[in-house]
């Protein structure tokens, strides 16, 4: 790459400070530059306003002249500049930099001096002693049944309320496991739609069994399910039984 900059031409008069360029790119010098004039004669490079205006000293001795050649030469107040800004750099960071220690010569920063001691994300997860819950999905809602996904606080009703059902036997089917709330249809062959809280579980297919309680009454239904659900029944105990002369039990 030249040294010089002489890109188009420029027009000057007698005693006037001012150059003016055609396609010229005076953006890339700087002050303090050396301009040589079509006079031949060396000026100080003053200002460099824009790429095609420029301001030299002393103003200009030649004649006046359009369109003509030139040329702009760096001088040595760049090796000054670039070691003031690295002077400066080390002022700034320098104290940051030696802060780090053996933090800076190590190929991959391991867990005890701040880093992850890997160089991809499976590395670094290892070296964190993170498993695979790190990677996982997080469940969408609270009835979300996508393998593999990882639980919140309310999920199936554990740790929040119930999950609200509107069928019972649709919440078998496709709630597995669950603390579930809402209208059962027809608890007990009973004929009736209630409301109750209970308990889901399922070991797969159909089998498994189902526990409510009726909201607002003492009475307890379950359910057990071996390739099929089998009836209702209701659980006796001692709010809805009386205990006769001869110690036997009658329901209320």
């Amino acid at each position: 790459m030249a040294s010089w900059f002489s890109e188009g031409t420029v027009s000057v008069q007698n005693g006037s400070p001012t150059v003016t360029g055609v396609g010229t790119k005076f953006s890339n010098c700087r002050a303090g530059d050396m301009f040589v004039g079509p006079d031949q004669g060396i000026y100080q490079v003053i200002n460099p306003a824009s790429d095609t205006l420029l301001a030299i000293s002393p103003a200009y001795r030649g004649p006046a002249v359009g369109g003509a050649g030139y040329g702009i030469v760096p001088v040595n107040g760049y090796p000054k500049a670039l070691a003031d800004a690295v002077n400066q750099f080390v002022q700034q960071w320098g104290a940051t930099l030696a802060g780090l220690g053996d933090v800076s010569t190590q190929d991959v920063v391991p867990v005890a001096m701040g880093g992850t001691g890997g160089r991809n994300p499976t590395e670094g997860r290892a070296g964190l002693g993170l498993g695979t819950a790190a990677t996982a999905a997080v469940t969408v809602g609270n009835v979300d049944t996508t393998p593999g996904r990882v639980l919140k606080v309310g999920d199936f009703g554990v740790g929040a309320d119930c999950v609200i059902v509107s069928d019972w036997n649709d919440a078998y089917n496709n709630l597995g496991s669950a603390f579930i709330a809402g209208n059962a249809v027809s608890p007990g062959g009973t004929g009736e739609t209630i409301n109750a809280t209970g308990i889901n579980l399922r070991r797969g297919g159909l089998v498994g069994a189902q526990l409510m309680i009726y909201n607002g009454d003492s009475r307890l239904f379950f359910r057990s399910a071996f390739g099929g659900f089998g009836p209702w029944v209701q659980v006796y105990h001692t709010g809805n039984t009386t205990r006769m002369a001869d110690n036997t039990l009658r329901a209320i």
